[in-house]
């Protein structure tokens, strides 16, 4: 791609010249001229230079939306020509939520090695906000969980496997975790632990547990790991919500989950990939493995 248009992006993204310089490898001195090059052939200047860095002028921002278009083409364009090659990758990043990557990503994995022994591979449990963006903008190959349609376009390729649905997460010997389904309201007095961000879960439970016109939070810890929040749950002071399908992993911890008396949103999930990369061979070979598995396979 154009390195003043490379150049660009940098110091837009990061609203300065040293920080963007840093990030290419480049001395300021360079970079400073890719971009007066570019404001040259443009007519036009597209930061303003102050102390606190460089911010988008009007022309600025209007270019950096043809800009990112520009890169993603860019991306796609290198991803379609380099499907010629064996795997495609020389390595997979995958994303994965919960379910997925306590069900199947081992397995997964270990299919795509057999098949591709140089290929590299890794795990990346994103949170549920933002992995549309990072499979659209590259920085991850393949996502398996819920992405909001909001948050992707037509160039990603989608393939539902299951459906999703939250329930809660208690020690086995709570009174409450007696009964088959349970009524949210009840654990207002616990502490909440939430291990992914999930905006559509979180704002259900909230329904249940906080006062109608309240601003408190229903969540009072995050963790990006599910094995710390089982371990919360453990000393009893604690509850989680967590996919239903998860049941036996939460039992192996001497703790159970139950199902929301009032229900809970159910959502598809399943394999989310640019459709520039459905001619990659792992590419393929991640949809071979799908092929052969059936919903039934994630109720652990």
């Amino acid at each position: 791609m154009d390195r003043n248009l490379v150049a660009f992006l940098a110091v837009a993204r990061s609203g300065t010249l040293t920080d963007a310089a840093d990030t290419l490898g480049l001395t300021q001195p360079t970079l400073t001229k890719r971009i007066a090059r570019l404001e040259a052939g443009l007519g036009v200047r597209l930061f303003e230079r102050g102390r606190r860095g460089s911010a988008l002028t009007e022309a600025g921002r209007v270019f950096l939306c043809r800009a990112e278009r520009i890169e993603a083409e860019y991306r796609q364009c290198l991803e379609e020509v380099k499907a010629i090659s064996a795997a495609g990758f020389s390595s997979m990043r995958i994303g994965a939520g919960p379910l997925f990557h306590l069900t199947c990503v081992a397995s997964l994995f270990d299919h795509l090695r057999a098949k591709f022994p140089d290929l590299k591979l890794e795990l990346v449990t994103q949170t549920y906000n933002n992995s549309g963006q990072l499979l659209l903008e590259g920085d991850i190959d393949v996502y398996l969980g819920i992405i909001p349609a909001e948050q992707i376009d037509d160039s990603v390729f989608v393939r539902y496997l299951t459906t999703v649905e939250h329930g809660l997460i208690l020690r086995s010997d709570n009174p409450i975790a007696r009964q088959k389904t349970i009524d949210p309201s009840e654990l207002s007095d616990y502490t909440w632990v939430s291990f992914s961000m999930d905006p559509v879960t979180e704002r259900a439970f909230l329904e249940f547990t906080v006062p109608k016109g309240s601003n408190d939070s229903l969540i009072d810890i995050r963790t990006t790991s599910f094995v710390a929040g089982l371990q919360l749950v453990q000393t009893g002071k604690f509850v989680m919500s967590a996919p239903l399908q998860l049941a036996r992993v939460v039992e192996k911890e001497d703790l159970v989950i139950r199902p929301s008396r009032a229900g809970m949103p159910k959502r598809s999930a399943g394999l989310h990939l640019r459709k520039s990369a459905l001619h990659y061979a792992a590419v393929k070979s991640v949809l071979g493995f799908f092929d052969d598995i059936s919903p039934s396979y994630f109720d652990c």
